[in-house]
């Protein structure tokens, strides 16, 4: 696989075979792109034998081979950076700590960029690392995933995700915690709503709710600060109290049943259901762990999700693809390839799965003006994919080019 930044001071041409074009993703042969400014600025159907030297002899020309496709970088809608996919509770502690935390952010998120993925949204960490690395990195030339950062994920004390946020006690903080998050530079707000499914008990969602107030406090203020909610939610009542509230997108979503999921499609609040985090409990190695119960209670959860899945898209609920990477078992970057997989078993169509992943997902990131298309002014933030993903997603695997763009 080999990275191109794409500096904003030069010109870039790529020729592609087949490029997957617009807010549809369609399949277009024989396009040729030029790029300034590292956005789009034109886009034409040539055949390679007519393009011009003026372009083939440009050195920021790359011609893809046969049997390629042009299409938009991935994107990752729920990761949490500061977590490894080993442990259950933040890394960060000591300084000492923050700084090896921090180093090993900055290799995952190289590894994220090496797997085609252009952004990812972080849903938060103890130590709010998702919100000092993304300023760090804004601050110096960089060329690697945009990181839509949430800092620390508001909480009430006592309830789940003591390693996301710290907790508040009574509902008079919120303001203070929302000008907090918009001073720092938060691009969305990370709320925790419910606790998380069980895989002792089918049904269990562990933990209190919260309070309907709290939350609609929440998105109020969130609103006058023009900052999107992820919610994360699990249990009927729980996302269907996050819904009302006005929360833009649901996190996770077990249990979530047929009405909400309209009200979700009337609301246009977007789902990322979260599948491999359930599902890599029954798969190697982590399935040794777990007694023949536990398994038949995790085989159950991620296969409903799958079929209130197609339920949503039948529905009209914009759909976006999460991995929550950094959970126990998930690694950052391969595994959005995974939740594509579980996807098409829904099963959805590969062409709407493929734009959960690019257009949707910009849309969910506040990116939907910027990137998660192949259209002129749009940033090229692109990949070439051995193959063509249209007919196969696990060519998603083979990742020939990715062309990032640098921030600075």
């Amino acid at each position: 696989m080999i990275t191109i930044p794409v500096d904003p001071l030069k010109t870039y041409y790529i020729w592609a075979p087949l490029a997957l074009t617009g807010p549809d993703l369609l399949p277009e042969n024989n396009v040729l792109i030029e790029i300034k400014d590292t956005r789009i600025s034109s886009i034409c159907r040539m055949s390679r034998d007519q393009l011009p030297l003026s372009v083939t002899k440009n050195p920021g020309f790359t011609c893809l081979e046969d049997n390629v496709t042009l299409m938009p970088c991935l994107i990752d809608a729920h990761v949490h950076l500061a977590l490894d996919g080993k442990i259950s509770e933040d890394p960060a502690g000591s300084p000492a700590q923050e700084e090896l935390s921090r180093q090993r952010i900055m290799q995952t998120l190289q590894a994220t960029g090496d797997s085609g993925i252009g952004a990812v949204r972080d849903g938060g960490d103890l130590m709010g690392l998702n919100l000092s690395i993304k300023r760090s990195i804004s601050n110096r030339n960089y060329y690697g995933p945009q990181i839509i950062a949430t800092g620390q994920a508001l909480r009430k004390k006592g309830s789940y995700g003591s390693f996301l946020g710290k907790g508040y006690t009574t509902s008079k903080e919120l303001p203070g915690l929302l000008q907090a998050l918009k001073a720092a530079e938060a691009d969305q707000v990370k709320v925790i709503a419910s606790g998380i499914a069980s895989f002792l008990e089918y049904g269990l969602v562990k933990g209190p709710l919260l309070s309907s107030a709290d939350l609609r406090v929440i998105t109020g203020l969130a609103g006058q600060m023009k900052l999107k909610v992820m919610a994360h939610a699990s249990s009927a009542e729980a996302v269907a109290k996050v819904v009302e509230a006005g929360v833009d997108s649901v996190e996770h979503g077990y249990f979530v049943n047929k009405p909400t999921l309209q009200n979700m499609a009337a609301k246009q609040v977007a789902w990322i259901p979260t599948i491999i985090p359930v599902a890599a409990q029954a798969r190697e190695p982590l399935c040794a762990k777990r007694t023949t119960g536990e398994l038949a209670v995790i085989k159950r959860l991620y296969e409903e999700q799958l079929e209130k899945l197609c339920i949503a898209a039948q529905e009209g609920v914009p759909l976006g693809i999460g991995t929550d990477a950094g959970a126990s078992g998930v690694e950052h970057a391969s595994n959005l390839v995974e939740e594509m997989l579980l996807y098409s078993k829904a099963p959805l169509e590969n062409r709407s799965i493929l734009r959960a992943a690019t257009t949707v997902n910009a849309k969910i990131l506040g990116l939907e003006k910027e990137m998660g298309r192949i259209e002129k002014n749009y940033r090229a933030a692109l990949i070439a994919v051995k193959g063509n993903p249209l007919e196969d997603l696990s060519r998603l695997k083979d990742i020939i080019a990715h062309l990032l763009i640098g921030f600075k």
